[in-house]
């Protein structure tokens, strides 16, 4: 079957339309929140960033308990992590709620990555994740990740 040439421009666009960055839509919390997990899904810096605060101050909490505070510090960390190929996640919205100037959402996230050896892990952790209603639209102030405990591990 041959295509016209209509055909193959709409290929074309949608092809080209697949690649490009998401459009980060930060007008509501759940737009914002929404925004943010497909920006990391798709591991497009571009629609992650632009879901980040415009203030210096980020507050960024990993499951190992090590704490920064600055927007610069969490965007280097997690730059990095958004290029690294062998990451994988799923995650279930646990709980979200939102008022006039704050949003904030729970997550329930299975991950798996490969250490610097090459061998795989898997954590089970809740992200947290707090929304501010800025000028030009909601953006990620906080972002924690605290690691769940293993039934194995609760036993004394």
């Amino acid at each position: 079957m041959q295509m016209k040439n209509g055909g193959l421009a709409l290929a074309w666009v949608a092809a080209v339309a697949w690649q490009m960055p998401a459009v980060a839509d930060t007008s509501t919390f759940d737009l914002a929140l929404k925004t943010h997990l497909l920006a990391i899904e798709k591991r497009d810096w571009a629609g992650f960033d632009a879901t980040l605060t415009d203030s210096d101050t980020l507050s960024f909490v990993l499951a190992s308990g090590k704490f920064s505070k600055t927007k610069a510090d969490f965007r280097k960390a997690t730059q990095a992590w958004l290029t690294d190929p062998d990451w994988s996640w799923s995650y279930q919205v646990l709980s979200k709620s939102s008022n006039a100037n704050t949003g904030v959402a729970v997550l329930d996230v299975q991950y798996s990555d490969k250490n610097a050896a090459g061998l795989e892990y898997r954590l089970h952790y809740l992200l947290s994740l707090v929304f501010s209603k800025e000028q030009g639209g909601w953006r990620l102030v906080h972002d924690q990740n605290t690691l769940v405990s293993h039934p194995s591990a609760d036993r004394h």
